[in-house]
C-alpha cells in the first residue's frame, strides 16, 4: 500500500468555506479550500494527510489525544507539502528565483539582487512563523514547498535561500525553520518509539517566539522534535493552566533550580547556581547551515572543569529566537548536562537559549568533565534568570534591556537578596572583563555587557568591584561604562572609595577617570582620602597626591585620614605621610593616636613613618608612655 502525503499549512481562523468528499461535507478555511484547488488532480488519485480536517480543533479533549499521533504520521509520510498560499504578490516568482539561484554554481550579485525582494516578501508569509508547522517538516524526510503552481523541493529551496544571504532580521525569524527542512534528506527511517534529535530545552531555545493560537502549543508543538519527553507532566492536556505549563516545562529544562511563574505573564523566574564559563567573543553568520558561528573566550572556571579540553573555542550553533550577540554568557547551571547562553539584562540575566551543543574536539572522545565526578570546584555563583516566552508579537523592540519587574512584576525579594543578586552579578561581570582584557583587549563584548547593565544599582556595583578590583582591567571597566553612560552614570562615594584604595596601579588610573569626566561632581569625603592614606599599594601615594591636585585646600584631612596613613603597612606608606605633610604642613592634626597608630603599624616601614613624623614635628611629637613606645626604639 502505497504511504500517503501529509499537508502543512497554516490553520489561522478565517472565513469558512464547505467542501464534499466523498458524499461527506466538511467546513475548511478559505485558505485550505484554495490550496485544494492547486492541489487536486482529476486523474491521479492520491491521499493527503491534512490536520484541519482529521483533528477537531475545538475540542481540548481531542487534541490532547491527537498530538501524540501527529510525529509519527508526518514521520511515515511519503511526501509533506508545504502550502505557502497562492503565487501572488510575487510568491510564484519566488519560488522560480529561488530555483534558478540553486542551479547555479556562480552568480553576480547583480542576479541574485534581481530575485531577492520577491524572495524576502516570500518568507514573511505566515507559514514560516507558525510553531505547529515545525513538527510537520520537523520528522519529514522528502519536502516540497509549494506557491500557486509552482512547486521545488525543500532541498532546491534552502540552496537557494543559502545565496541570498539572508539578512540578519529575517534569519531570526525563519533561520530556524528552514534548518528543519534542509536537514530533511539525512533524516534516517523512522522507527517505532523514537524520539526527536533535541533537547527541550534546545527547541525552546529556537523556536519559543513561534506563533500559537493557544499559548499551550508554544510547548506541546515541540514535544515530536524532542528526544527527552518521558516526563508525565509534559504530556499535552489543555486542561492545565498556561503558567503552570510553563513552570512545568522550565522546570523539566532546569532540573536543580526553584521556578516561580505567575497567572497573566510570559516570563519564568529561575534561581539557580551554575558556573560562568566564559562569554561570546565574536559572532558571524554561518553562510552554509542558516545558523551562527560563534567564537569564546572560556575562563579558568572552564579549564577547571576540563571543559577547555574537550570544547572547540569556535561554535555554529541553531539561529536562536534571539540572537546570540558578542558579551552573551556561557555558563552550566547545576543538573544540566549542556551549557546555557544568558545575557545581562539590567539587573539580572535572561536566557538567550536554554541549551546549546558544543562542538568536540576530536581527540577528546574519551574524557569527562571534572563536573560529572566532584562537586566541589570553585566558581559556583547564584545566579537569578528569566525566561520568557511571548504570547503577542507586535510592537516596537526597545534596545533598553528590561528590569527584572518588568520581566516579572510579581516577583518579590528581600532587600538583602536583591543586594546579594546584584554583587553577584558585579562579581560575573568584572571575572568577564578580566578574562577579556587578558586574552582580547580589543573584544567588544565587553562594552555590549556593560552596555546591558542598567543604569541603576548594578552598574554601580559593577564600578565598585571594577575599581577595587586587581589587574589592568578595571580602568577599562570605568572607561566604557563613563563613555556609555556619560551623565546617566550615579558614581557614588562608595565607587570612588573603592578606587582610591585600590592597592594595584588600575585604582588610581580609575579615579584619573572619574576626575575627567565628574570634575568636581565627583564625591570626595573623608572616607575617600582615609582609604588612599591606607593604601598599601605601589599607587597609594600617587592617589593621594590626585586628590590633592583635584581638591587642593578643600580635600578634608582630618586625624582619621592621618592615623591611616601611619598605619599603612605598604612600601610607600612613608612616603604617604609625606605627602600629607607636604600639602598641610603645621596644620596636619598628629595627635598621640596618630603616633600610637605608628607604634603599633605591623609593617616593615613602621620605623621610617616613625622618622617622618619626628622630622616635621620634632619636639612638638606627642610622646607615648614607655610601655606603649615601639619595641624597636626600646634601650
Amino acid at each position: 500500500m502505497p504511504r500517503s502525503n501529509a499537508f502543512s499549512s497554516t490553520m489561522t481562523y478565517q472565513k469558512e468555506v464547505l467542501v464534499t468528499l466523498n458524499g461527506h461535507t466538511f467546513s475548511v478555511t478559505e485558505n485550505l479550500y484554495t490550496a485544494l484547488l492547486y492541489l487536486q488532480n482529476r486523474q491521479l488519485e492520491r491521499t493527503i494527510r491534512i490536520d484541519a480536517l482529521c483533528i477537531n480543533q475545538y475540542d481540548a479533549a481531542e487534541k490532547s489525544k491527537q498530538i501524540p499521533l501527529i510525529r509519527t504520521i508526518y514521520a511515515k509520510a511519503a511526501h509533506v507539502v508545504v502550502w505557502l498560499g497562492e503565487g501572488t504578490e510575487d510568491g510564484g516568482k519566488a519560488l522560480e528565483g529561488i530555483r534558478f539561484l540553486a542551479g547555479k554554481d556562480t552568480y553576480s550579485k547583480a542576479v541574485c539582487e534581481t530575485h531577492r525582494y520577491a524572495c524576502l516578501k516570500l518568507l514573511q508569509r505566515e507559514w514560516f512563523r507558525r510553531v505547529w508547522v515545525l513538527q510537520e517538516v520537523g520528522v519529514a524526510q522528502s519536502i516540497y514547498i509549494m506557491c500557486g503552481y509552482v512547486q521545488l523541493s525543500g532541498h532546491i529551496f534552502c540552496e537557494g535561500l543559502n545565496k541570498l544571504e539572508l539578512p540578519l532580521n529575517l534569519l531570526k525569524k525563519v533561520g530556524p525553520v528552514i534548518c528543519l527542512i534542509k536537514d530533511a534528506p539525512f533524516r534516517p527511517k523512522f522507527e517505532t518509539n523514537s524520539r526527536g534529535a533535541f533537547s527541550l530545552g534546545r527547541l525552546i531555545g529556537m523556536y519559543r517566539d513561534y506563533r500559537a493560537s493557544q499559548p499551550h502549543d508554544k510547548i506541546y508543538a515541540l514535544l515530536g522534535l524532542s528526544a527527552d519527553v518521558d516526563s508525565a507532566d509534559l504530556q499535552p492536556n489543555y486542561g492545565i493552566a498556561w503558567h503552570q505549563l510553563l513552570k512545568v516545562a522550565t522546570s523539566h529544562i532546569f532540573p536543580k533550580s526553584s521556578i516561580q511563574t505567575w497567572e497573566g505573564t510570559e516570563s519564568a523566574v529561575i534561581k539557580s547556581k551554575g558556573w560562568i564559563l566564559g562569554h561570546i567573543h565574536s559572532v558571524a553568520q554561518d553562510i552554509t547551515g542558516f545558523g551562527q558561528r560563534i567564537t569564546l573566550l572560556l575562563n579558568d572556571t572552564a579549564e577547571s572543569l576540563g571543559y577547555r579540553e574537550i570544547w572547540q573555542s569556535e561554535w555554529v550553533v541553531e539561529t536562536c529566537a534571539e540572537l546570540i550577540k558578542d558579551g552573551d554568557i556561557v555558563c552550566l547551571l547545576q543538573g544540566r548536562s549542556e551549557p546555557s547562553i544568558i545575557r545581562l539584562c539590567n539587573d539580572h540575566f535572561t536566557v538567550i537559549t536554554p541549551s546549546v551543543q558544543p562542538q568536540q574536539r576530536n581527540q577528546t572522545e574519551g574524557l569527562k568533565p571534572a563536573l560529572q565526578i566532584r562537586r566541589d570546584i570553585p566558581g559556583l555563583h547564584d545566579i537569578l534568570l528569566t525566561l520568557r516566552l511571548r504570547l503577542v508579537e507586535g510592537g516596537l523592540e526597545s534596545n533598553i534591556p528590561l528590569g527584572l519587574m518588568d520581566m516579572a512584576p510579581e516577583y518579590r525579594e528581600t532587600h538583602t537578596e536583591s543586594e546579594l543578586r546584584l554583587n553577584h552579578i558585579a562579581l560575573v561581570v568584572v571575572g568577564i572583563a578580566a578574562k577579556a582584557r587578558n586574552q582580547n583587549p580589543k573584544s567588544r563584548g565587553l562594552e555590549n555587557i556593560l552596555g546591558q547593565s542598567g543604569t541603576c544599582n548594578p552598574v554601580i556595583e559593577v564600578l565598585k568591584v571594577a575599581a577595587a578590583n586587581p589587574g589592568s582591567y578595571g580602568d577599562r571597566i570605568i572607561q566604557i561604562l563613563l563613555h556609555q553612560r556619560h551623565e546617566s552614570l550615579a558614581v557614588s562615594e562608595g565607587v570612588v572609595k573603592a578606587a582610591a584604595g585600590d592597592p594595584e596601579d588600575c585604582g588610581h588610573e580609575t579615579l584619573r577617570l572619574l576626575f575627567q569626566q565628574r570634575g568636581e561632581s565627583l564625591p570626595v569625603s573623608e572616607e575617600v582620602v582615609m582609604a588612599a592614606a591606607g593604601n598599601p599599594g605601589d599607587c597609594g601615594h600617587k592617589t593621594l597626591r590626585l586628590l590633592f591636585q583635584q581638591r587642593g585646600e578643600s580635600l578634608p584631612v582630618s586625624e582619621d585620614v592621618v592615623k591611616a596613613a601611619a598605619g599603612n603597612t605598604g612600601y610607600y606608606g612613608p612616603r604617604i605621610m609625606e605627602v600629607l605633610f607636604q600639602h598641610r604642613g603645621e596644620d596636619l592634626p598628629v595627635s598621640e593616636d596618630v603616633v600610637k597608630a605608628a607604634a603599633e603599624n605591623t609593617g616593615f616601614h613602621e620605623l621610617e613613618i616613625t622618622e617622618v613624623l619626628f622630622r616635621h614635628w620634632k619636639e612638638s611629637l606627642p610622646v607615648l608612655p614607655v610601655a606603649e613606645k615601639p619595641r624597636h626604639c626600646s634601650g
